[in-house]
């Protein structure tokens, strides 16, 4: 299979396209065809060298994907070869197939493109469990997004809003229209405000 390599740690000229051995699914994973892979900055700092998990080079990293399963290892229930699906990947993900663990994915819902599943994994993720899982952000609670026009912002913004939460986000002032748009109630000039009075 082809796969995005990175040769070493450096700037986007250490990557290249080389043949690699496919992957096998292990007990409990799916191999996926990849259509899609996200970019997000724990490639890019994995491609740098300042990522501490990150697999050393030569490596293929790529955090979220989307795709078909391929195929099935021993343990996996409830799902089929060809079903299409989004997944984070622990890295791998830069490559015509990769592997994850069944749990890691979710179906990629009809009427959405592969790029657009694979955009989704680590932002939502993320946001999901910083406000929910560990935050347990409820109706009518305030939450205070920094970074708001990010990716993890704009998950995290339209989380918030879900739950029912007043939201303040942190963007420079140039930037204020975008969360507005997003869902973000009262916007906050990082350089000129200081949201501890804001909120």
């Amino acid at each position: 299979m082809r796969a995005l390599v990175i040769t070493e740690h450096g700037g986007p000229d250490v990557l290249r396209v080389e043949e690699r051995p496919a992957p096998d699914p292990g007990h409990g994973q799916v191999r996926i065809a990849v259509r899609a892979a996200g970019i997000n900055f724990a490639d890019l700092m994995a491609r740098v060298g300042i990522y501490p998990d990150a697999p050393k080079p030569p490596s293929v990293v790529g955090y979220e994907v989307a795709g078909e399963i391929e195929s099935l290892g021993e343990g996996v229930d409830g799902l089929g070869v060809g079903d299409r699906v989004i997944a984070g990947t622990r890295f791998g993900g830069y490559a015509e197939l990769a592997v994850t663990a069944a749990a890691n994915m979710i179906p990629l819902a009809d009427g959405w493109s592969y790029e657009e599943g694979a955009a989704l994994p680590v932002n939502y993720a993320t946001a999901y469990a910083g406000l929910v899982r560990f935050g347990a952000l409820g109706d009518g609670e305030r939450a205070l997004i920094h970074a708001a026009a990010g990716g993890v912002g704009i998950a995290a913004t339209q989380i918030a809003k879900l739950r029912g939460a007043e939201v303040f986000g942190t963007a420079s002032a140039a930037k204020h229209d975008a969360i507005r748009a997003q869902g973000v109630d009262h916007p906050i000039d990082y350089r000129t405000q200081d949201f501890r009075r804001e909120v």
